[in-house]
């Protein structure tokens, strides 16, 4: 039987190892670093994710104090190790002080009995775990390991959690992935895929190859201008996707939308979406040539997270003007069989041309091949060029960011126009 001690630096389901399905774990002890800091109500996503994942983890100046007492007082620990144990608990990103408060609870648990093991989720940044790994002599392993987790946005998941897991798949590594309901086509090379019934939230991802740390907190809010991809590769969907069920007298073009609350924009408004007028006008310029398919996910069709869904309108202007122009909501009523993702797979796999806007779908499309041509006013993505940098390496896309509705037009002319 192995006896097994987790540790756990922060309280997101995305960011915790799995206490179920630790391997080789017969008897589990976990211990999660966490302060008692009070969380104010009325904060947006980002903010509130900074403190549940940073000042919540904090432990209180006096909780650090009496840590402090403790292990300068522990005869068991000579004068370096009391200096090293400090120094790496200090060093530990994202809950520095939760762990500095934790070090006498740890030390108690790992002495009261013989473990055969450290787990955590992540060693990266978490300097407390090795020292533990070392001054007890025993192994530690990391969750990411041969497995990934999260609950986060789509969007972030394709970027990094989907070509990380793919990657250890490639190299003989992966044991399990875990993510929302209907990720299943996304995961389909994983040997065990769980579908958790988990909402969505904003859970950034510096723990896989692509994010950044930041010194103050874990996490840096931002996106990298170049993607590191070391452990990286992306699974070829269009190539496992493509099927004869999806084709029409036309060649298909896909127009992705979105409607909703963006907590990361200026008064957390509404800001890259197209609207009905400019959908109307491109729909004009597509449909003589194209079979249109228009995307646009509402509530009950995903999995969604922290930004809220709005009615645009657009669905009935579709059917007013341009009938002729399938909605995915139609396909999926006469596909039943299927996941709403499981049919974005398929559709997007027999397609050449896509329009997106940014967030989920322009990620999507994107490793699909072909053309893409974003919507994208304001974002991370804007800010660090990635449609210009790294969009392209999900599939070797040629993706086109639009600024604005002129750009727009002009480029849905340009490329798409007979």
């Amino acid at each position: 039987m192995a006896r097994v001690a987790i540790i756990e630096r922060f309280s997101s389901k995305s960011r915790t190892c799995d206490p179920e399905h630790v391997p080789e774990g017969d008897d589990v002890h976990v211990i999660r670093l966490r302060g008692n800091g009070p969380l104010s109500p009325d904060e947006g996503p980002l903010l509130e994710f900074a403190r549940s994942e940073a000042a919540r983890c904090a432990a209180l100046p006096g909780q650090c104090l009496m840590a402090l007492g403790s292990i300068l007082a522990d005869r068991r620990l000579p004068r370096s190790e009391k200096r090293a144990v400090i120094l790496s608990a200090l060093a530990t990103r994202g809950a520095r002080f939760a762990a500095l408060a934790g070090v006498p609870e740890i030390l108690r648990l790992l002495r009261s009995q013989r473990f055969d093991r450290i787990d955590c989720y992540s060693s990266r940044g978490f300097g407390l775990v090795a020292f533990l790994s070392r001054h007890f002599g025993i192994p530690y392993r990391e969750f990411l390991a041969d497995g990934t987790r999260y609950f986060g946005e789509f969007a972030f998941e394709l970027l990094t959690v989907v070509p990380y897991a793919y990657w250890l798949h490639r190299h003989g590594r992966l044991r399990i992935t875990q993510s929302s309901a209907d990720t299943k086509c996304l995961y389909y090379f994983s040997p065990r895929h769980e579908e958790l019934p988990l909402g969505r939230s904003f859970v950034p991802v510096p723990e896989y190859p692509n994010g950044a740390t930041s010194i103050v907190r874990f996490d840096r809010h931002a996106f990298p201008k170049q993607l590191d991809l070391t452990r990286w590769i992306p699974p070829p969907y269009k190539e496992i996707y493509r099927n004869e069920m999806f084709r029409w007298a036309k060649p298909l073009c896909i127009v992705c939308n979105k409607f909703t609350r963006e907590p990361s924009v200026l008064l957390r408004r509404a800001r890259n979406f197209i609207s009905v007028p400019d959908l109307l006008q491109i729909l004009k310029v597509l449909t003589p040539r194209w079979q249109v398919v228009y995307v646009r996910p509402r509530p009950n069709d995903i999995v969604n997270d922290h930004q809220a869904i709005r009615d645009l309108g657009d669905f009935e202007a579709i059917q007013k003007h341009f009938p002729e122009v399938m909605t995915i909501q139609q396909l999926h009523a006469r596909h039943p069989a299927l996941t709403f993702n499981e049919l974005q797979m398929r559709l997007f796999a027999n397609c050449e041309r896509f329009i997106s806007v940014l967030g989920g779908a322009s990620y999507l499309a994107s490793y699909f091949g072909g053309t893409n041509v974003v919507y994208a006013r304001e974002g991370w993505e804007v800010s660090c060029s990635a449609y210009k940098n790294w969009f392209h390496l999900f599939s070797g896309a040629r993706v086109i960011r639009a600024a604005n509705p002129r750009e727009l037009h002009e480029l849905v002319r340009r490329e798409f126009g007979s």
